[in-house]
């Protein structure tokens, strides 16, 4: 009885947060959302009850905007390692053969009385859902996916799983990848697309000059690629981006937080704990960022809708640049493995050198 109250509960503030979900509500963007997830769905295990519910009202909400399923059911089940988790799929279908996949995890590292998620990831979630309201009525000449990952926090098993089990003609046309994740708790807003130069990269890059959103540059981050040794990539965040990348997909992800060249990494806001993972709650949150927790979000949300609905976008994403090869994981290891053997060569040779110094 306790739990189809709280699901009433949560179907009526659904209904009327989605009469304001395309638009900043009177207090900040998506807040009545993010709350949503902050009183009901605290606790989202990959593998447990938890997330599985969680995954049951994302379903339920893209059913309320118009969103239809990508496959025959919303929810795609899959199983990894020790446990079982789902993803869920919805789609835009404009007839096209092309397609545009949004995506952000719906899981997260639950810490009981200090850490929710509410930044990583139910900011992303809710921003997606944002979106997917407001694209469902666009005439655009490519159809979009919206993808919510589960099981990403223990190895982004479910953003693997849907590329795996992705029709080949779907796969093969995907034109770029956009992924939301923990883009509200920061003092800095970051988009990363991939460290080489690339057509579509470019594009976006010239896109982004009227936001303030930052990328590599004087003034900019967006990889670690830097003459300031910030070693942040797609492989560094570990997020749902790294499976596209490494599938040669064109890739965009977001994601808010501090990156310092000295530290070689995050930091953190002076004199607050650490946000991800450990204090990620609504009171942190709002406490250390305040109304720029939900203004991030809405950068995000609109950086992201008028990208997707502007002049040449297909045209500038149709070209894929990205070498899977260079981002698959035997060679990175087989990378490492080389410079070990040439550490373990340099070291022979200098011991050698002295050795014989020492002889004459």
């Amino acid at each position: 009885m306790k739990k189809l109250l709280v699901v009433l509960l949560v179907f009526f503030s659904l209904i009327i947060g989605m009469l304001n979900l395309s638009s900043p509500t009177k207090l900040s963007f998506c807040q009545q959302e993010i709350q949503i997830f902050n009183q009901y769905y605290q606790d989202r295990t990959a593998g447990s009850d938890g997330e599985n519910e969680t995954a049951d009202f994302i379903m339920n909400t893209l059913i309320s905007i118009g969103i239809k399923p990508l496959y025959s059911t919303y929810k795609q089940a899959f199983n990894y390692s020790y446990s079982s988790s789902q993803n869920v799929i919805g789609v835009i279908d404009n007839n096209s053969a092309n397609y545009v996949v949004i995506g952000s995890h719906y899981d997260n590292v639950f810490v009981e009385d200090k850490s929710y998620g509410i930044n990583d990831n139910a900011s992303g979630v809710v921003t997606s859902l944002n979106l997917a309201k407001l694209l469902k009525d666009e005439k655009l000449d490519y159809n979009i996916i919206f993808a919510y990952f589960g099981a990403e926090e223990v190895g982004l098993k479910g953003s693997e799983y849907f590329l795996n089990s992705l029709q080949k003609k779907i796969l093969d046309n995907i034109i770029l990848y956009i992924n939301l994740d923990s883009i509200g708790a920061g003092d800095n807003l970051y988009y990363y697309h991939y460290d080489l130069k690339t057509i579509y990269g470019n594009f976006i890059d010239n896109f982004a000059n009227n936001y303030k959103i930052l990328k590599l540059g004087k003034d900019k981050l967006y990889s670690n690629i830097s003459a300031f040794g910030i070693n942040y990539n797609h492989i560094g965040l570990n997020s749902d981006n790294a499976s596209f990348l490494k599938k040669g997909i064109n890739s965009l992800t977001f994601f808010a937080g501090n990156l310092s060249a000295t530290g070689f990494g995050f930091f953190e806001t002076e004199g607050q704990d650490k946000i991800m993972h450990t204090s990620d709650n609504m009171q942190t949150t709002e406490e250390v960022f305040g109304e720029k927790f939900y203004s991030n979000m809405e950068s995000v949300n609109n950086f992201v809708y008028n990208l997707m609905i502007s002049k040449d976008f297909v045209s500038n994403m149709l070209e894929r640049e990205i070498n899977p090869t260079l981002l698959s994981i035997w060679f990175l290891k087989l990378i490492g493995i080389l410079l070990i053997i040439c550490l373990t060569l340099i070291t022979l040779v200098v011991y050698i050198c002295k050795k014989k110094r020492k002889t004459l």
